[in-house]
């Protein structure tokens, strides 16, 4: 059974793993669908400027008509992961950060997806995480999207190690 609006804490070693490896561009970050908060939060500590907001607080990312900001930096519902990507493009984000699972461009709506928004790098990571929190062995393999732009002309890989 799913956690209500797939609410899954982003792990702390990702969270880490994302501020090691990547630098925002310059401007303000927008984190729609921030949780407890751990991503905005490990921007702010480095002095950007983030917005944040979640579905649990009442600002559902769906009905944003406008990005507040051009960077959007986030751990979206999987369940709607699809939908949150074309959405995010739609109402004006020009570069995008995404946790995602491992197997996201593996079928064929991923493939298709992939060509109206191939993201400029897709990042493995090297462990895995009880994301799920059943308190048993790590159960899920995830990954890192990062556009550049909409719809990059090529995209790199990358695997990042556990910090």
């Amino acid at each position: 059974m799913r956690k209500e609006n797939d609410f899954y804490p982003t792990p702390a070693s990702i969270v880490a793993a994302i501020k090691n490896n990547w630098v925002p561009p310059n401007g303000c970050i927008w984190e729609p669908c921030s949780g407890d908060g751990r991503i905005g939060f490990a921007f702010l500590e480095s002095k950007y400027d983030v917005i944040s907001g979640d579905i649990g607080t009442g600002q559902d990312f769906f009905n944003i008509r406008l990005a507040p900001a051009e960077t959007l930096v986030t751990n979206p519902p999987f369940s709607k992961i699809r939908q949150f990507i074309d959405r995010a493009f739609d109402i004006g984000v020009k570069k995008m950060l995404l946790v995602c699972p491992e197997r996201l461009w593996a079928c064929k709506k991923g493939a298709e997806q992939f060509q109206r928004h191939r993201p400029s790098k897709w990042i493995n990571l090297s462990w895995r995480e009880d994301y799920l929190g059943k308190g048993g062995a790590p159960d899920r393999a995830l990954a890192i999207a990062i556009w550049d732009s909409p719809c990059a002309e090529k995209c790199e890989y990358e695997i990042w190690d556990k910090p």
